[in-house]
């Protein structure tokens, strides 16, 4: 054949067969081609090393969803009797995995606020197995200073994983901040059409054999279809994240000068109390931001029920603009005292901002808050 694909091909095999037994032993043992797809598949190697690349790390691993990456980043690098320190400003499902599920297999999570960095380097300074981090934050978009805590956690043989979703790998490079595995939620920027649920997470070899083979043993690994979109989403990942960085700016400015907001939470605001950090960390502030509207529960409510260019959904990182309370969706399952702890209010509202003309969303929301 003369030509060749411009667009990689999507490879929808579950097997693949072999001309001979000594073949497939060879692969069998020495990964040398394909055996299952739950293994590997050519359609998520190569989406693997475009990010792999992208994010500066000698390999990547694709999954199901960012959950799935997640916990099998967790779960190959702890053991019973391991101590985990983590931040509690993380994604609801993460910090009901660390807080509720692994207790159950003897493994303890001590948690400590981003902001409180030098409590953090004092845990870190008692021993652990791993240190979590996400940053920025959901949904009150803190910025951990991330290279000091890295640094004191790689003292004590520990490794260093990043949750990096919300910046995405335009806006943030761990591997220059020393983070071990970064891991995103690919459903979100990466994808960034709201059509696939992915995760992804990346790492250089040391690490890179134990991930998969936890991921071959617990069965995480992403779909080739959804391998080719993420692809997809990857070649517009830079253009996007510069509109949702501009649109998303815009929009933190104008609510922080409106009448019926008590507060903006937005890395790129000088207000932020972590803004000399995200500009030191940080290369763009990003497309999430979240609000304190100037109401209680009932009336925060009704503002999000007038949107109407933005949506009420969950889910974030997409080139359609997203709302949501974080009370009653992304952080219902934290009990009301952790959720308190973590600073989910319930007339806090999370704003995912997409790629649409700026002024039509700052329209929305002007209309949606008359009403309240």
């Amino acid at each position: 054949m003369k030509g060749k694909p411009v667009i990689p091909p999507v490879h929808l095999t579950a097997t693949y067969k072999f001309e001979c037994s000594d073949d497939l032993i060879d692969v069998v043992q020495h990964h040398s081609g394909y055996i299952y797809s739950r293994w590997h598949n050519p359609s998520v190697v190569t989406v693997e090393k475009a990010l792999a690349q992208m994010e500066g790390y000698d390999k990547a691993l694709g999954f199901g969803s960012g959950m799935a990456a997640i916990t099998t980043a967790l779960m190959a690098h702890i053991q019973s009797g391991s101590r985990v320190v983590a931040t509690p400003e993380i994604y609801g499902a993460t910090f009901e995995f660390l807080n509720d599920v692994l207790p159950q297999y003897n493994v303890e999570t001590v948690f400590v606020n981003c902001w409180k960095t030098e409590q953090l380097l004092a845990e870190i300074d008692r021993g652990l197995a791993v240190l979590y981090l996400e940053t920025p934050t959901n949904p009150l978009l803190r910025v951990a200073d991330v290279k000091p805590l890295a640094r004191a956690a790689h003292q004590k043989g520990a490794v260093v994983m990043l949750d990096s979703t919300f910046a995405s790998p335009v806006n943030q490079h761990p591997i220059d901040l020393d983070v071990d595995i970064v891991l995103h939620s690919a459903t979100k920027y990466i994808g960034g059409h709201h059509d696939i649920t992915a995760g992804f997470a990346c790492c250089n070899q040391p690490h890179y054999d134990r991930l998969w083979t936890y991921r071959k043993i617990l069965g995480g690994i992403m779909d080739p279809m959804t391998a080719f979109l993420a692809l997809r989403g990857i070649q517009t990942l830079d253009l996007r994240i510069q509109r949702h960085n501009e649109n998303a700016m815009r929009i933190a400015t104008f609510l922080s000068q409106h009448p019926k907001i008590e507060s903006v939470n937005y890395p790129g605001l000088p207000s932020h109390p972590d803004h000399n950090i995200a500009r030191r960390q940080l290369t763009g502030f990003g497309g999430m931001l979240s609000f304190e509207v100037s109401a209680d529960f009932d009336r925060t409510k009704l503002f999000m029920d007038r949107l109407a260019v933005i949506k009420l959904a969950t889910s974030l990182g997409g080139v359609t603009s997203l709302a949501n309370q974080p009370i009653t969706n992304t952080h219902v399952a934290l009990s009301p005292e952790n959720r308190a702890k973590a600073g989910i209010s319930e007339s806090l509202v999370r704003l995912s901002v997409g790629v649409e003309d700026v002024d039509s969303l700052i329209q929305d929301l002007e209309q949606a808050l008359g009403g309240v």
